[in-house]
């Protein structure tokens, strides 16, 4: 309904912007997209509403978008409201990139983040597998963002997340796909999108589903902002969703094989608490007042002793340790390599 394909002839990248009924945030979102450092590659911009049409065939996102003449930039509209996961589904479809990046309606991208987008997905391509999935590192954010660049922030260890790593912690180590976080469309599609048979974890099984056959990678850097006001999370009902659909993919990664299955026996129970402990921290700082025998109900596994917790944690602190280690480790040499002077050929 908006937008002349014609004028991206081959998009590298295209970002997806699902949208529903939050005119005011998705404006912030797009203005976060248009504000981008320039890059070398092609992208697209691709909003995808799921808002019922008014009396005039419009909704307020089209208005704001015709109003402002966005370039790049393409909009689609469904006839009916096929929920926020299956949107994105929708938006992978209409993509013609060969990497999908996806952002909240109401999320924010750093000024530079499409660079670093680019530079990590190039390095990526040197790596043993062929790179699947950038998890985008991201910071909460109430009211409003600004403007950002990933210098303002940290600099962290580019780690690479696993399978084995979802067995010890017992979640993929990848949060929301949003602010940036940019999929290979090929491994998306191969493992059937989002799906959400699979609850309110569905896009953490769409995370390991693609760890099979791709590497997983943390970004290095902060690339957006992710805002909590608002936020369907933070919702009583939706929390308790969360411990439940963890626990069931943490049961079947504990039935995968043998040593995941010893692992399981004694540490299940820990991994799950550990989990809890999450989600309560999540509702506490947002004032949601649920009490602990809810969250204890809604888990899959009884409490742990006080010595199996101890024991997980120091296991679970030793993994995270060694995983940000060759990061910094693996950072270190990439920079050797480039310091070092390249000798012509003869």
């Amino acid at each position: 309904m908006y937008g002349n394909i014609d004028s991206i002839p081959n998009p590298w990248l295209s970002i997806i912007v699902p949208t529903y009924k939050r005119c005011k945030f998705l404006e912030e979102a797009l203005k976060s997209l248009i504000e981008q450092e320039p890059v070398s590659f092609e992208y697209e911009i691709i909003v995808v509403d799921n808002t019922p049409l008014d009396d005039n065939g419009s909704t307020p996102s089209l208005e704001l978008i015709r109003n402002n003449n966005y370039q790049n930039m393409l909009y689609y509209h469904n006839a009916v409201n096929i929920g926020p996961g299956y949107n994105w589904n929708r938006g992978v479809e209409l993509a013609r990139g060969e990497w999908v990046c996806l952002l909240h309606d109401d999320d924010v991208l750093c000024r530079d983040a499409l660079v670093n987008i680019g530079r990590l997905i190039k390095r990526g391509r040197r790596s043993q597998k062929n790179l699947g999935y950038l998890n985008a590192r991201r910071v909460g954010f109430e009211g409003e963002f600004s403007s950002h660049d990933s210098s303002e922030f940290r600099k962290y260890p580019q780690e690479r997340l696993t399978r084995f790593g979802m067995t010890v912690c017992g979640h993929t180590g990848a949060g929301a796909p949003t602010c940036g976080t940019t999929i290979l469309k090929k491994a998306y599609i191969e493992c059937g999108g989002i799906n959400y048979d699979f609850g309110a974890s569905a896009d953490a099984v769409l995370c390991y589903q693609i760890m099979r056959n791709y590497d997983v990678v943390d970004s290095d850097c902060i690339l957006g902002g992710y805002r909590w006001e608002e936020n369907a999370t933070l919702h009583k009902q939706t929390i308790l969703n969360f411990i439940i659909a963890d626990d069931l993919i943490m049961r079947y990664v504990f039935s995968r094989n043998k040593p995941a299955r010893i692992w399981g026996r004694f540490f299940a129970a820990s991994v799950s608490w550990r989990n809890i402990h999450r989600k309560q921290k999540l509702a506490e700082n947002n004032g949601l007042d649920i009490p602990k025998t809810e969250f204890r109900k809604a888990s899959l596994y009884k409490e742990p002793c006080r010595l199996m917790k101890a024991l997980y944690l120091a296991v679970y602190a030793g993994y995270r340790a060694s995983r940000a280690f060759c990061g910094w480790l693996s950072a270190f040499f990439r920079r050797l390599r480039r310091k070092q002077p390249r000798v012509p050929k003869e």
